[in-house]
């Protein structure tokens, strides 16, 4: 078990803190859409029969 423990440790130590990962979120380019996300889940789930 303690093995366990400390590949769970070692897997959120890897991961980005909510600092760094909003940080690089807002390093991204801003997209723009032809559509609202709105719109395009709503035509996303019509072509899937839903």
């Amino acid at each position: 078990m303690s093995l366990f423990v400390l590949r769970e440790i070692e897997r959120a130590l890897s991961r980005p803190s909510r600092r760094e990962l909003i940080e690089t979120i807002r390093g991204q380019p801003e997209v723009e859409l032809d559509l609202s996300p709105a719109q395009i889940l709503r035509e996303e789930r019509n072509a899937r029969g839903r």
